[in-house]
């Protein structure tokens, strides 16, 4: 089936405005901060990787500390002050957790826990107090987020804020849990079709939740994640053989390294190594160590399968997930790939928000139109296949570096890509699960979903 140009738009628009992201405070990148100049990542509302080698803040936290990173609001210790959600698609809700850094990101402590209906649709905002003990000067604020439908996945963004009249670092927040860490390949995962149950969230919760289910797999308690380094050392940090060497990684100076606990405790916190910090193995019993990754990545980044989705009943009339489209109604034709004829197009018609999940492997279906191959290939014809953009070889360019062509796409290995707008490449980007894509810096780029569902997107 052919898209026409209004059902194309339709379709990029869905894919661009899909998740969510938080706008104020302004995070690190996003379009909304004044100090991020012509570097924008335009992808705000994309998860956190499933290997956890952006957590925290989709590596952005590196910029604390910069120009480019500088704070974007001020707030008296012991205020009432709000976050503003955003976006395409919630996801049934879920729950969320405002957190603080007061060490570049390191460690972090759970201020409000919000449990069910975070975030709701279209544009919500949630109030919560600055602990009044929250120590004086710049900080790194957090919003996370666990959708409760679709994959299973974790959202952060983070923003520079700059508390004034607090107290003392020494002791400052003590009794805060750690922010609470899932789906990033920590072997910590979170259930389908219901609200996470946060383990320890805090003193400050609000709870609008109809149905609630605690996480799985190898979870913090929560724990004290006082910066101090007084916590109770039940921290997140996935599961790695205490005496694996460290790891020296390519994100933002992550070392990755997982030594044995020091005499001062753990912070609590889900602590992957963040720029030239060093992520301590909880001492509560350890999982099974996982294989070591290849050398170049942290120790701590080792993807689970654990963090697949879990389908269970809901109440919801589907389960979103992966990519989201606009597609005509009514449902997309399908043809077994080895009929040559093709399904009748459905025209522009009205479009409804649909999901693609990844098919089984024992009754694929294409919704493009296949080809019949020539009986005997010869040369220079080539035989036509519908493309199912498993490939992509095209070189990642700087993220901010400048291109000329505004909308062209470029397919980095099949698995990640980047974009040409306003002028300058995007950052790189995971594709969704099961998703691949091919094209280098072409104005049209194919997405290929579980190699045997393809749609070629095509630039009016």
């Amino acid at each position: 089936m052919h898209f026409n140009s209004f059902a194309l738009c339709l379709g990029l628009a869905g894919l661009a405005q899909a998740h969510m992201e938080m706008i104020s405070p302004a995070p690190f990148k996003s379009k909304d901060n004044p100090h991020a100049g012509s570097d924008v990542d335009y992808s705000m509302t994309a998860p956190l990787d499933a290997s956890g080698s952006d957590f925290p803040c989709k590596g952005y936290h590196s910029l604390f500390g910069t120009a480019q990173g500088a704070s974007v609001a001020d707030w008296d210790a012991g205020s009432q002050q709000t976050m503003k959600i955003t976006g395409g698609a919630n996801h049934g809700g879920g729950s969320c957790q405002a957190s603080l850094s007061f060490d570049k990101g390191k460690s972090w402590q759970v201020i409000h826990s919000f449990i069910g209906n975070c975030p709701a649709a279209g544009t919500s905002s949630f109030d919560f107090k600055v602990p009044s003990d929250a120590p004086s000067g710049e900080a790194i604020f957090a919003w996370s987020w666990f959708n409760q439908i679709g994959n299973r996945e974790m959202y952060m963004n983070c923003a520079a804020v700059t508390i004034k009249g607090g107290s003392k670092r020494a002791s400052a927040m003590s009794n805060r849990p750690a922010m609470f860490v899932a789906n990033v390949g920590n072997g910590c995962s979170t259930e389908e079709s219901s609200d996470l149950e946060f383990p320890d969230p805090g003193p400050d919760v609000s709870n609008d939740s109809q149905k609630t289910t605690g996480p799985k797999g190898t979870c913090a308690k929560g724990g004290s994640g006082g910066g101090s380094g007084s916590g109770s050392g039940d921290g997140a940090a996935p599961s790695a053989a205490p005496s694996a060497p460290a790891d020296n990684g390519n994100n933002g100076g992550n070392n990755g390294a997982t030594p044995s606990v020091p005499a001062g405790g753990n912070d609590g916190s889900y602590n992957p190594g963040n720029d030239g910090g060093s992520g301590a193995a909880p001492s509560s019993p350890a999982a099974p160590a996982p294989t070591k990754p290849a050398s170049g990545t942290p120790d701590v980044y080792v993807p689970s399968s654990s963090s697949a989705t879990d389908s269970g009943p809901n109440s919801q009339t589907s389960s979103p997930g992966g990519v989201f489209i606009t597609a005509p109604q009514p449902a997309e034709s399908t043809a077994a790939p080895s009929a040559p004829s093709a399904p009748a197009d459905d025209g522009a018609g009205s479009s409804t928000l649909l999901t693609m999940t990844k098919p089984a492997p024992a009754a694929p279906t294409s919704v493009v139109t296949p080809e019949p191959a020539p009986a005997a290939p010869t040369p220079p014809a080539t035989p036509a296949a519908p493309d199912t953009g498993a490939g992509g070889s095209g070189a990642e360019e700087k993220a901010g570096s400048a291109c000329t062509e505004e909308g062209q796409w470029n397919c980095i290995g099949g698995s990640k890509y980047q974009r040409c707008a306003s002028g300058a490449w995007s950052v790189v980007q995971s594709m969704a699960a099961g998703t691949t894509c091919s094209g280098s810096k072409t104005q049209a780029m194919a997405f290929g979903f579980g190699r045997k569902l393809a749609f070629r997107f095509r630039r009016a």
